[in-house]
């Protein structure tokens, strides 16, 4: 019979390799640079221990976006890795329609809760028109950990919640927890090393950061950034 995964030792050993990679921040680039790495050890770690899956697959795919009507907090390091990456691959037009839609989104979504915000069922400003994301290769860690094993049961699931129905979606939970794991114990490192270690509404954080890069030496200085 398998042992159960440690998280425990997983998590220190996310502590431990996040505060190297924080220890070397100077600017923009460092930290874009360091969520990458954080994402790719994520990732491989993910098939390195596929064996404690226990067969899960993931049906989730491109176009589908069924799950991208949730609230989604984000730490302000991938705020940034998100912000660069959109000033490197957007046109002028795209960046400024980018903008458009997420200050409307911000405008009909910035007070209200999760429950809320799913009833309301207003998309992500980061979906394109077939309903793919655009910024995938930076998404946002809690948005790796949302997945579910079927995507149809999946919709259906979220359709209810415009029936007051109670929406139950079957996911790949090791999936879930380990990214989460990642997550907080970044979370901390943050906090641990001086940083601003709030959890951030993901188009709040963005829109703010494409407004004010100087945020970003505001971090690194150990400052509390404008968000909220």
């Amino acid at each position: 019979m398998q042992e159960p995964f440690d998280f425990s030792t997983y998590a220190r050993v996310v502590r431990k390799f996040s505060r190297t990679l924080m220890c070397s921040v100077g600017g923009g680039a460092e930290i874009s640079g360091l969520v990458h790495l954080l994402t790719v050890a994520v990732e491989r770690d993910l098939a390195r221990f596929s064996d404690f899956q226990q067969g899960s697959r993931i049906a989730c795919g491109p176009g589908c976006g069924a799950c991208c009507v949730l609230n989604v907090t984000i730490l302000f390091p991938e705020a940034v890795a998100i912000s660069r990456f959109i000033q490197r691959h957007f046109s002028a037009d795209e960046l400024e329609d980018l903008r458009n839609r997420m200050q409307e989104l911000l405008g009909r979504t910035r007070w209200l809760d999760d429950e809320e915000r799913l009833f309301l069922r207003a998309p992500c400003a980061f979906l394109d028109q077939q309903g793919s994301c655009m910024i995938h290769a930076v998404r946002p860690l809690l948005c790796r950990s949302v997945t579910s094993t079927d995507a149809e049961a999946c919709r259906d699931a979220l359709a209810m919640v415009a029936l007051d129905g109670l929406p139950s979606v079957e996911m790949n939970l090791f999936h879930k927890q380990l990214i989460d794991t990642v997550y907080c114990e970044f979370g901390w490192t943050l906090q641990f090393l001086g940083f601003d270690h709030r959890p951030m509404r993901l188009t709040t954080a963005v829109l703010a950061l494409l407004d004010e890069p100087d945020m970003i030496a505001s971090f690194v200085s150990g400052e509390k950034v404008p968000i909220h």
